[in-house]
């Protein structure tokens, strides 16, 4: 088990040497984002547009997830001479230090944070131009996002002025974040945005009125967040959580509404098929792979008036 000891204002200010984004920034870029609306299908796979709004608010909390070795980012730099022992860590901090960063324009946190993505794990966003296609593909009106993640999701909603966004965390690290989120998108959109931080299985869903459910459920083991339940497999997990979580989440779908899930082929073949039967359309999620071996899709559902 590894171990870190900085303080809450040494992670904070870790995390600005590695991105330093201001709230100038991230008006100007949600900004940019409201300018490419419903024109998002067009743009680049490259298009960063939007991303640096979700990490003003989430980029710290990402770094305190756990990723491959149960080590999150801050466990890895206070280890890192153990980690160098691991030879394809130690070649890759080799190959900045002699080549890709050779000039030294990357502080050492930049560099350590590169090595982590590459070696450890990336703990990616949805990318919230991204999120924009999906919702204007599909019309939504009414947004159910039953595994908040980091932001993405809103903050596309918002960029749209969709009518209203219901998430749901299970992460109470990030109740804070999101609250400072809702402040700012409040100022500059009108979508009405409802936040719940609780286990999303033990929801009651027929409260809510939703015409879309659209979101992104962590992939088994590959990444720990705070809160989560520990499951003893694929398979367990499988019964015990995206199984019942989908199935009560479609349940209370409006009729004619889209059920939308961005999930790996394993994940559709061995708990979506049998509880929806074939995605009715099916397309690659445009953003980097989580790993290198690991590809992400996105299977949607038109929910007919006689399914239930």
């Amino acid at each position: 088990m590894y171990k870190e000891t900085f303080s809450q204002n040494e992670k904070l200010e870790i995390s600005k040497m590695i991105k330093n984004i201001t709230l100038d920034d991230i008006k100007s870029d949600f900004i940019n984002l409201k300018d490419i609306g419903k024109n998002a299908k067009s743009i680049s796979e490259r298009c960063r547009i939007g991303n640096n709004v979700v990490d003003y608010f989430t980029f710290l909390e990402r770094l305190e997830t756990k990723g491959k070795y149960n080590a999150n980012f801050f466990e890895f730099i206070s280890n890192i001479e153990e980690f160098k022992k691991k030879k394809f860590i130690q070649n890759m901090l080799e190959y900045y230090d002699k080549v890709k960063n050779k000039n030294k324009t990357k502080n050492k946190y930049i560099v350590w944070k590169e090595t982590y993505n590459i070696c450890i794990s990336a703990i990616n966003i949805f990318r919230p131009i991204f999120a924009m296609e999906i919702y204007d593909k599909y019309k939504s009106e009414k947004v159910l996002d039953f595994c908040a993640g980091w932001g993405g999701r809103v903050i596309g909603a918002a960029a749209l002025n969709i009518k209203k966004y219901i998430g749901i965390e299970i992460n109470s690290s990030l109740k804070e974040p999101y609250q400072e989120m809702q402040k700012f998108l409040t100022n500059v959109s009108s979508t009405e945005i409802e936040m719940f931080f609780q286990d999303a299985l033990k929801f009651d869903y027929s409260l809510l009125d939703y015409d879309t459910a659209f979101t992104s459920p962590p992939y088994y083991f590959l990444e720990k967040y705070s809160n989560n339940t520990e499951y003893e497999s694929k398979k367990d997990m499988n019964e015990k959580f995206y199984k019942p979580l989908f199935e009560i989440t479609y349940k209370y779908l409006k009729n004619g509404g889209y059920y939308i899930l961005n999930i790996n082929k394993e994940i559709y073949e061995s708990v979506c098929v049998e509880l929806f039967g074939d995605a009715h359309e099916a397309f690659s999620l445009k953003k980097s792979k989580r790993q290198n071996d690991y590809t992400e899709y996105v299977y949607v559902w038109q929910k007919l008036a006689h399914a239930t």
